[in-house]
C-alpha cells in the first residue's frame, strides 16, 4: 500500500471524526442556535468542537500508547485509571485554551480571557464531555486488549508447561530408558547386591520427583540438584567410563528453576550424542555468572533417536514467562552449551 493511499485514508478518517464528533457535541450544546436560525454561530461551534474532538482524540491516543509502556493496566489498574484521567484532562484543557485563543484573536480580535468569559459554561462542559467520551473509548479498548494479551500469554504458557512436562516424562518413562535401567539392574543384582539396592533407591527417587513436581511451576534449586545427583548416579552405573560427568553448583537462598530442567538437559546430551569408551561423552553442569551452564561435548549420533523437538523451546518459553529471562543455547569449540537462568523466588512471586 502506497504512502499516498495511507495518508488519504487517514485524512478521510479525521474528517469523519471532525464531522460526526463535532456535530454530535454541537447539537447537544448549541441546538438553540440552530433552532433560532443562527447558522453562523452553529457553524462556529461545530468548527471548534470538531477541531477539539480530533486533537483530543489524537493526543489521547498518544497518551494511551505512552502510558501502556510506563504504567501497564494489569500492573496497577487503579493507578493507571487515575493517571489517565488526570493527564487527559490536563492535555484537553491546554488544547481547548489554545484553540479558543487562536479563534478569538484571529476571528474576533479579542483576548483569550475575554473569549473564555464570552463562551460561558457551555465551552468547558463540551471539553469535559469530549475528553470523557474519547477517554472511555481509548482506555476501555486499551484495558480490554491488555487483558486479552495477558490471557493469551497465560494460555500459551500453560501449553508450553504441559508440553515440557510431557517431554520430560516421555524422556524418563520411555521403553528404552526403562529397558536400559532394568538391564543394568539385572546385571548388578548378582554381582553387587548393595549397589543394586542403591540403584533401585536412586531410580525410585528420580521417578518420585517426576510425579511430585509435575504440577509446580518452580522448584528449589537445591531439590533439583539432589535429584540430578541421583540421575547422574544412574547414568554413571549404566555408562561407566564412557560418561564423564561434572557437577559443581553452589546453591544460594531463594534459588529456583523450572522442574526437571537439569535432568532433561542431561538426558538430551546422552540421547543425542555418542557415548562410548573410545569416545567418552563429557558432561559439565556448573554455575557461572548467576546462571547454570549445561555443557556437553558435541559428538552427534549417526542414527539419532527421533525427538519431538519441543523440550528446549518450551523451557525457553517458561523462563521467559516466569521471570522475563532467556534460556540460551550455543555451539562453540566442539561443545553444545545451554545457559539456564536462575530464578529468585521473589522475582516470580
Amino acid at each position: 500500500m502506497s504512502e499516498r493511499v495511507i495518508w488519504g485514508r487517514g485524512a478521510k478518517v479525521l474528517l469523519l471524526h471532525f464531522l460526526i464528533g463535532g456535530g454530535a457535541i454541537t447539537l447537544a450544546f448549541s441546538y438553540g442556535s440552530l433552532l433560532s436560525g443562527d447558522i453562523l454561530r452553529f457553524a462556529e461551534s461545530w468548527m471548534i468542537n470538531g477541531t477539539l474532538w480530533v486533537l483530543i482524540g489524537l493526543g489521547s491516543g498518544w497518551l494511551v500508547h505512552w502510558l501502556d509502556q510506563q504504567l501497564p493496566w494489569l500492573e496497577a489498574p487503579v493507578k493507571r485509571a487515575v493517571a489517565s484521567l488526570l493527564l487527559m484532562l490536563v492535555y484537553a484543557t491546554g488544547v481547548a485554551f489554545l484553540i479558543l485563543s487562536v479563534y478569538a484573536v484571529t476571528v474576533y480580535g479579542i483576548g483569550p480571557l475575554q473569549a473564555i468569559q464570552n463562551a460561558g459554561i457551555t465551552f468547558p462542559l463540551s471539553v469535559i464531555i469530549i475528553t470523557l467520551l474519547v477517554g472511555l473509548f481509548l482506555h476501555g479498548r486499551g484495558f480490554f486488549l491488555a487483558w486479552k494479551q495477558a490471557f493469551q500469554e497465560a494460555e500459551e504458557h500453560k501449553r508450553a508447561a504441559l508440553s515440557a512436562k510431557y517431554e520430560a516424562l516421555r524422556n524418563q518413562v520411555n521403553p528404552h530408558f526403562l529397558f536400559n535401567s532394568f538391564n543394568v539392574l539385572s546385571n548388578l543384582v548378582y554381582k553387587d547386591p548393595d549397589l543394586s539396592a542403591k540403584f533401585i533407591q536412586q531410580l525410585s527417587k528420580v521417578y518420585r520427583y517426576v510425579l511430585e513436581s509435575r504440577e509446580q511451576e518452580l522448584v528449589p534449586l537445591q531439590r533439583e540438584v539432589e535429584i540430578l545427583r541421583a540421575y547422574l548416579f544412574l547414568l554413571d552405573i549404566r555408562f561407566g567410563a564412557s560418561l564423564e560427568a561434572k557437577l559443581d553448583i553452589e546453591v544460594e537462598q531463594g534459588d529456583a528453576v523450572v522442574p526437571l530442567t537439569l535432568q532433561m538437559l542431561a538426558e538430551n546430551a546422552v540421547k543425542h550424542n555418542i557415548v562410548s569408551k573410545s569416545k567418552p561423552l563429557k558432561l559439565s553442569i556448573t554455575r557461572t555468572n548467576g546462571k547454570l551452564e549445561v555443557t556437553n561435548s558435541l559428538q552427534p549420533r549417526h542414527n539419532e533417536q527421533a525427538s519431538l523437538g519441543i523440550g528446549l523451546p518450551n523451557l525457553q518459553e517458561q523462563y521467559r514467562y516466569l521471570c522475563g529471562k532467556e534460556l540460551t543455547v550455543e555451539r562453540h569449540n566442539g561443545c553444545f552449551a545451554v545457559h539456564v537462568p536462575i530464578v529468585k523466588l521473589t522475582e516470580a512471586s
